[in-house]
C-alpha cells in the first residue's frame, strides 16, 4: 500500500518479516520469587513528567506539530523524536526491539506493520488495569477497535485516525459532463462498477477523450484491496480466493478497454500537481486523508482562496479504508507512564483531536466523541466549501469491517499493482494477472498454499 507516499507525499506501509511471541508476555520473578509491583501509571495523564524517545517514519513536519500539541496538555513530558525513512525504520525499530538496544518508548506503525507486531509480546498490553486502554477502543470506530487487538482481544495499540475511504471529485466537471455536484445525486449515477462504466464512457465521449471519469486503474485497485473481506493471506496459509482477484482485474481491464481512466499514473509528482493544474478527470478513490495529503498539496498557496469550493466528496459503491497509523508502547520501556501520556492523549484527548487534528491538520478522528463533536461544529474545509463531509466519513467508517492484517499484506499490494501495471499497458489479460499475482507470492513466500 502507498499510503505513507501520500501522506506528506513520500513514504509507505508495512513490515515482511514475521515476528513471533503472544500476548503480553509472562511476568518475571523477583529475587525473592515474588512478582514485582506493576508501575503505577498516573491517573491524570496531564500531570505525568518525565521523558520519552517516539521513533517514527511520519513526516518531521507532522511529528513537530504532534509534539506541540501534546506538551500544550502535558507539559511535564520532554519527548524526542526520531524520523527515519520508511525503509530505515522498518529494520531499525525491529532490530532495537528485539535486542532491547536504545529502543524506543513509544513507535508508530503503518497498519499491516501493526499487523505483524501486535501479537508478539514486543508491544505493551494496554488492556493492562493499570492503563485501562479497553475503554478508550470501544470508543473508536468499530474496525479501529477491532484492529487495536491481537489475537487474544487485548488492546496492543491505539489509532488517532480512522480512514474510510470515497470518491473526491472535481465539482466543475462533474457538473459539466454528469450534469451535477451533488454528492448524493452522483452517488446514485455511481453506486456500482458498472453504473461508473457506462458513466466513463458517456464522459469521454462527451469531452471528445480530454477527460475521463477515473484518475488512474489504480482507483480500482484501491477499492478492491482494501474491502476483500479476507486476508491476503489466511492462518492456513492458504492465498485469497482467485474469483475475488480475477473480479478486479476483470474490472480493471474493463476500465483500461472503455478509457474510464485518465492514466494519471496515481501517487507521481505529475498526478499530485495535476489535481489542481490540470483538467484530466473527475473522480479519485482516496480515503479521509486524501484531501490534506494528495489534493490540497498540488495547489500553490497563494492560490488557494481560488480553489475555494472546487472539490466535493462523495461515498464509494462499497465502504471501504486504506491506510492508518497506531501509537504502540514497547514491552520493556523504562518509561511507561510517560509513554502511555502520550499514547493515551494523542488518541482520545477530545480537545487535541478536534481542534488540532481535525481542524488544524485535517485528520479524520478515529475517536467517535471527537468525530460527533467535529460534526456538530460543522466542519468543512475551504476547497470543500459548506460541504460537511466528515458526516460522509462517519457513515462509511461505521461500516467497514477491516480485513485481517499479516505479514503478507505489504508484498500483496506490491504484487497485485505489478500486475495491475501489465493489465494497464496490455501485456497480461486477467486471467494471466491472477496467477502472475499467486506465482510471486509463492516465490517469496513458499509457505502459501495454493489451490
Amino acid at each position: 500500500m502507498k499510503k505513507r507516499l501520500a501522506r506528506v507525499l513520500a513514504a509507505t506501509l508495512a513490515a515482511s518479516t514475521v515476528l513471533t511471541g503472544c500476548g503480553g508476555g509472562s511476568e518475571k520473578k523477583s529475587a525473592n520469587g515474588k512478582a514485582p509491583e506493576k508501575q503505577k501509571i498516573t491517573e491524570d495523564v496531564t500531570k505525568t513528567e518525565g521523558e520519552i524517545n517516539v521513533w517514527t517514519n511520519l513526516s518531521q513536519d507532522e511529528m513537530n506539530f504532534y509534539v506541540e500539541e501534546f506538551n500544550k496538555i502535558v507539559p511535564g513530558v520532554k519527548v524526542n523524536v526520531t524520523v527515519m525513512p520508511s525503509k530505515e525504520y522498518r529494520t531499525k525499530l525491529q532490530n532495537a526491539f528485539r535486542t532491547g538496544t536504545n529502543a524506543p518508548d513509544v513507535a508508530t506503525f503503518e497498519i499491516s506493520d501493526f499487523g505483524v507486531y501486535k501479537d508478539s509480546d514486543m508491544l505493551e498490553n494496554l488492556s493492562q488495569e493499570q492503563y485501562g486502554a479497553d475503554a478508550i477502543s470501544k470508543d473508536m470506530i468499530p474496525y479501529v477497535d477491532e484492529l487495536s487487538r491481537d489475537g487474544e482481544g487485548n488492546v496492543k495499540g491505539l489509532s488517532w485516525q480512522s480512514t474510510p475511504g470515497g470518491f473526491w471529485y472535481k465539482k466543475a466537471l462533474a457538473k459539466e459532463y454528469l450534469g451535477t455536484d451533488d454528492p448524493q445525486e452522483l452517488y446514485d449515477m455511481l453506486s456500482s462498477w458498472d453504473k461508473i462504466v457506462e458513466a466513463g464512457k458517456q464522459v469521454y465521449e462527451k469531452s471528445g477523450g480530454k477527460i475521463a471519469l477515473l484518475d488512474d486503474v489504480e482507483s480500482v485497485l484501491q477499492l478492491y484491496a482494501s474491502y476483500k473481506g479476507q486476508a491476503w493471506v489466511d492462518e492456513n496459509n492458504h492465498i485469497i480466493d482467485d474469483e475475488y482477484m480475477l473480479e478486479m482485474y476483470e474490472m480493471m481491464d474493463t476500465v483500461v478497454k472503455n478509457k474510464v481512466d485518465a492514466e494519471a499514473d496515481m501517487w507521481s509528482a505529475g498526478w499530485t500537481s495535476g489535481m489542481y493544474s490540470k483538467d484530466m478527470f473527475i473522480l479519485t478513490c482516496l480515503p479521509t486523508w486524501g484531501l490534506n495529503f494528495c489534493i490540497k498539496p498540488g495547489i500553490p498557496a497563494d492560490e488557494m482562496d481560488k480553489a475555494a469550493n472546487t472539490w466535493g466528496y462523495m461515498q464509494a459503491p462499497i465502504p471501504y479504508q486504506n491506510g492508518g497509523t497506531w501509537y504502540g508502547m514497547y514491552s520493556k520501556s523504562e518509561n511507561k507512564d510517560a509513554a502511555w501520556a502520550w499514547i493515551k492523549t494523542m488518541t482520545s484527548n477530545e480537545d487535541y483531536l478536534v481542534n488540532g487534528l481535525a481542524n488544524t491538520w485535517g485528520d479524520f478522528p478515529g475517536y467517535i466523541p471527537a468525530i460527533e463533536r467535529c460534526i456538530e461544529e460543522g466542519h468543512t474545509d475551504i476547497v470543500t466549501g459548506d460541504q460537511q463531509y466528515f458526516a460522509d466519513f462517519y457513515e462509511t467508517a461505521k461500516n467497514v469491517k477491516g480485513d485481517p492484517m499479516t505479514k503478507y499484506d505489504r508484498q500483496a499490494w506490491a504484487s497485485a499493482t505489478a500486475q495491475m501495471d501489465l493489465i494497464a499497458t496490455g501485456q497480461t489479460t486477467p486471467e494471466e494477472a491472477v496467477e502472475g499475482f499467486k506465482e510471486e507470492m509463492k516465490n517469496i513466500y513458499p509457505e502459501i498454499e495454493i489451490d
